[in-house]
Order: C-alpha cells, then sequence, then structure tokens
C-alpha cells in the first residue's frame, strides 16, 4: 500500500560533511510495510531528505550503497559539469559514484534525495575509492517538461496531462510529471522496478482522505496498485520517479570493451554509448574523443582516465 508523508510530518537535523560544508536536512519517516519487502528490516524501507546545501559550498564526489534519485526543489549550481536548476533531476545507481554538487554562489540549491532502501551515508571519494565494487554503474539526469508552474496557472489548468521526462526503460528506470487543474484526477502507469516515488511540487494531493500540500511524499513499491492521484481546490502538480529493478542485469565489461574508468569517482566511458551530453558519439572510440573532453561526474581530464 501506498505510504504517504506531509512535508509537515518531517523532522530536521544538520551534518557536517569531511569538507566542513554543513548541510540542513528534513528526513521522510517511512515506516511501511511495502510489497514484497521485510517488515522487520530497516534496510528494506525508503529514504527520502530534503537537502538544503549553503550558497558557494561543495558536496564532493562521492558514492552510495544504495540507488537514489535527487530532484531539486530550488536554487541551482552544478553536478559535475551538469547544470542544475529548479525541477532537474539527476539518477545515480549503487557504488555509482557522481559529484561534485557545487552550490549557486547566490542561491545556494534545496534538492529532494529519494532511495528506495535505506543507505549508511556518502562514502567520499578518493579515500573510499577501495568500497566500490565492480558493479554495472548508472548514471542520468532529466529535464523538466515545462518550469514551475505558478499557483494560478495551477488553479486554471483545464485537463489532466501526464508526460513522460524520462523513459520508460526496459529495467524499470522512468520518470513522469502529473499536472491536474483543481479536482481533476488521474491513475499513473503501475509501479515497477524499484517501486517509485510520488513527489509534489505544485498545489496539493488528496490522498486517502489527507491533503498532502507541496513537497509531500509518497512511496509505492512494485507490484503495489497505482495510486489516484486526485488535485486538491488548488490543482496538483508532482513527480513520479521510478527506481529501475535491483535484479536488473545488463552485460558484463569484459563482454562490452571499449571501456575506460575515471580513477578520481569510478565513472565508466563505453564507447558503444558514447557521452552524448558532450556530443561524444555512440561508438566514438576513447582516442577519437577531443583532448579537452572531461568526466561527466567530477571533470578529471581525459588523460587521467585508464582502460579496463
Amino acid at each position: 500500500m501506498v505510504e504517504a508523508i506531509s512535508f509537515s510530518g518531517t523532522r530536521a537535523w544538520t551534518k557536517e560533511l569531511p569538507n566542513t560544508t554543513v548541510v540542513l536536512a528534513r528526513e521522510f519517516d517511512f515506516v511501511g510495510p511495502f510489497n514484497g519487502r521485510d517488515p522487520n528490516s530497516s534496510e528494506e524501507k525508503p529514504q527520502a531528505f530534503r537537502v538544503e546545501q549553503p550558497p558557494g559550498s561543495i558536496v564532493e564526489p562521492h558514492f552510495h550503497i544504495a540507488a537514489e534519485f535527487q530532484l531539486i526543489a530550488s536554487g541551482g549550481g552544478r553536478l559535475g559539469r551538469h547544470k542544475l536548476g529548479p525541477l532537474s533531476i539527476h539518477y545515480s545507481g549503487a557504488y555509482t559514484p557522481y559529484g561534485p554538487i557545487v552550490a549557486d554562489e547566490a542561491e545556494g540549491v534545496i534538492y529532494y534525495t529519494l532511495r528506495p532502501r535505506r543507505d549508511p551515508g556518502a562514502l567520499f571519494l578518493p579515500d573510499s575509492k577501495e568500497k566500490l565494487k565492480p558493479v554495472p554503474k548508472r548514471f542520468f539526469m532529466a529535464d523538466p517538461d515545462k518550469p514551475e508552474i505558478d499557483a494560478e496557472t495551477l488553479r486554471s489548468w483545464d485537463s489532466p496531462n501526464l508526460s513522460v521526462l524520462y523513459g520508460p526503460e526496459g529495467d524499470g528506470a522512468a520518470a513522469w510529471r502529473v499536472t491536474l487543474g483543481p479536482k481533476q484526477r488521474i491513475t499513473p502507469p503501475k509501479p515497477a522496478g524499484d517501486g517509485y516515488y510520488v513527489v509534489v511540487i505544485g498545489g496539493s494531493w488528496i490522498c486517502s482522505d489527507n491533503i498532502l500540500p507541496k513537497w509531500s511524499l509518497a512511496f509505492a513499491a512494485q507490484g503495489e496498485g497505482a495510486p489516484e492521484l486526485l488535485a486538491g481546490d488548488d490543482g496538483l502538480d508532482a513527480m513520479i520517479l521510478q527506481f529501475p529493478n535491483k535484479l536488473a542485469t545488463i552485460k558484463d565489461s569484459a563482454e562490452a570493451g571499449g571501456m575506460h574508468e575515471c580513477p578520481l569517482c569510478g565513472y565508466v566511458y563505453d564507447q558503444k554509448e558514447g557521452d552524448p551530453g558532450a556530443g561524444i558519439k555512440a561508438g566514438t572510440v576513447f582516442t577519437d574523443i577531443p583532448e579537452d573532453w572531461t568526466c561527466p561526474n567530477c571533470d578529471a581530464p581525459k588523460s587521467d582516465f585508464e582502460a579496463i
């Protein structure tokens, strides 16, 4: 069954990172049980935070043992060489390094970190490089289909809309945006992959007779029924972020060939995929990449990469 938590029901804490950056967080404490998961295991419960990173601060490159989405709520900056802005979406799989997250000098950045299962904490690089596991890496980003919708526009929205922002991929990875006018309703796709989060980014959601305002969250596990999205009197704007299936398999490195690894963050360049974000087409041999190309995750120079 879908479990929803209002933003007002979160708890606050702060954390100082190894580089002295201090982040403020509000945590959503999910209880469960969730379909197909051990109700007695805390690791089987989803984990979600709202993180405030101060202006000009840096979260150094790191990785987690759990997969995660990050959704930018406000402010901006960059993640590696990727520009961040309101409603930008970032996904990193388990043991997939990413960063640094550099907050905008004036506004800082606020983002939601969403995981299908609990994680003990960030493992920073290069100090924790020996803890990286040789598992397939997964990283992608997606931009919103439209900017934030102001309250007046949302209240006058004429018909339900479901936009695809990413995927769906064969392993379940996907992202959608739902926009509804007052009292409109829609049933999104049934949860697949490793489940999904519904994030209220505007208006309100009437869920099980509870009114969930902006920045409330809900989690639905794989195989559960899709939650009906019913807008409140002010309409509803929501993101649905679905995780890849944790048991999905892909070709291993030896079979794929053409792999080069960044020694700082562990990003792997696969010539079969290229780096479309930097204009490097699929099939481009590593030696043919321009010499000023850098790692998409941490900006390490091409010259530092090692063949694997």
